[in-house]
């Protein structure tokens, strides 16, 4: 497992139970590049449609399941990047980010994250979320 510090910057909201403003890491031999995921299964049905909360929670629960079966943890996470539709809302990006600190609850040192990204539309026309992350050990 890679050796990771976490650094808060004080100028900027306290995050620290969702992620890091800064992340050092060290002592790491390989890196696992998690492309972007979203609601969407094998037969491109999107099962929570209009409900970027309830996405997020089925994709959490699949990339935690992808990520155990290449070998690795949550705990292995140093990255995330999160993508909204611009059709998120505030008070649904406040549950998205609650969903996320209970994600990682159990991990010590939380991941960094990149800019958080609204566009105009995700790869299926009902997805509304879609996070990408970077591992390390």
């Amino acid at each position: 497992m890679a050796t990771t510090a976490a650094f808060h910057n004080d100028h900027l909201p306290d995050m620290r139970n969702t992620f890091s403003w800064g992340l050092k890491l060290n002592d790491f031999s390989e890196l696992f590049f998690v492309t972007g995921h979203a609601d969407c299964g094998p037969d491109f049905v999107t099962r929570c449609p209009g409900d970027p909360v309830g996405q997020t929670r089925v994709i959490l629960a699949q990339m935690k399941a992808f990520l155990e079966s290449a070998g690795y943890s949550i705990h292995d996470i140093v990255r995330t990047d999160w993508t909204f539709v611009n059709d998120v809302t505030s008070e649904q990006f406040s549950e998205i980010a609650s969903t996320w600190a209970t994600f990682l609850d159990d991990v010590e040192v939380k991941p960094a994250t990149g800019t958080l990204r609204y566009v105009q539309r995700l790869g299926m026309p009902d997805m509304m979320v879609e996070y990408e992350m970077i591992l390390a050990r």
